[in-house]
């Protein structure tokens, strides 16, 4: 159904019309709320999603005439050297970059973007120890492993990522990623590699939850699924935000009965949650693996 549908249902409900805006934005806003206490109750298999991101070197630059373009290579104006465009980050003057063929010079010579025509004054190289892979919110990290050398990476805390960032200048091979918070100028979130990578252009994919934005009143003649919820969690939404509504009324005798069913229908989504990645099982894998050390996987079949 449409979320103008399920604003019609919650409203009907609730007992109250169903033409008046105000109640329509009400009803819109109460459902998004809901969302975010439900999606904190279970792990849904519908959120999941995957993303990948390439390590990079930090150019910091000054007096840049435009906004390079992803994918395009620059071009220093007296080294020669080029590099690839990964992002450009316009507020802070920094450029992205991987598949550097040799080293830019000192400050101060011009690079030219290859596509975009963009110019601007080098600065300086860094190494990238904090990445933002995801443009937009994340309600659950779930795994990041390193595609490029075939190497789950371990989500640390950060006490332990503090002790392995002993010196702060450790580069090579990634082994451990640290979740780091929000970025202060996009509030995407943001991550923290150990060690700084060495190596530009590896592969590093991220398995996570999606976080879903409110709802505006543009969103209203778009197909629930679309908007990312599924059927199943429909009702749960619906009967929750049904319970918010009565209670600004005064009604706390029916948002209690709403309640209830807001409770049935988060018991048969999370069973039906629980069938969506199969019934297999494995042994967990506790504490931190070593690049070096050698694993071994044995079956579970018993030999008489």
């Amino acid at each position: 159904m449409t979320l103008a549908k399920l604003i019609t249902l919650t409203l009907e409900r609730v007992g109250i019309s169903t033409s008046v805006v105000e109640n329509k934005d009400k009803a819109r806003q109460y459902l998004s709320l809901q969302l975010v206490e439900d999606l904190a109750l279970v792990p849904y298999a519908f959120l999941n999603r995957t993303a990948t991101f390439k390590t990079t070197e930090t150019f910091t630059i000054t007096s840049a005439s435009g906004t390079f373009t992803v994918g395009e290579t620059v071009t220093g104006g007296t080294s020669g050297s080029t590099a690839i465009v990964d992002s450009h980050d316009t507020t802070n003057g920094l450029l992205f970059v991987y598949t550097i063929s040799a080293a830019f010079t000192s400050a101060g010579e011009t690079i030219t973007g290859g596509t975009s025509g963009v110019t601007a004054t080098y600065a300086s190289t860094d190494e990238t120890r904090v990445y933002s892979p995801i443009s937009g919110q994340v309600t659950d990290w779930w795994s990041f492993y390193d595609e490029t050398n075939e190497w789950p990476l371990d989500i640390v805390g950060r006490d332990e990522f503090d002790l392995l960032q002993r010196d702060q200048v450790d580069t090579g091979n990634v082994e451990a990623v640290f979740i780091a918070g929000m970025d202060g100028d996009t509030g995407y979130p943001t991550i923290e590699l150990w060690r700084t990578p060495g190596t530009t252009n590896e592969t590093i994919r991220a398995r996570y939850h999606m976080d879903i934005s409110e709802w505006a009143s543009s969103d209203d003649a778009i197909d629930m699924s679309i908007l990312g919820v599924p059927r199943i969690v429909e009702k749960i939404i619906m009967h929750g935000a049904a319970a918010m509504y009565m209670e600004d009324e005064g009604d706390e005798g029916t948002g209690r009965v709403e309640l209830g069913r807001h409770a049935v229908a988060v018991e048969a989504a999370k069973a039906r949650n629980r069938r969506m990645q199969g019934n297999r099982q494995y042994p967990p894998v506790r504490g931190r693996r070593n690049r070096n050390s050698l694993i071994i996987n044995i079956g579970t079949d018993t030999v008489d």
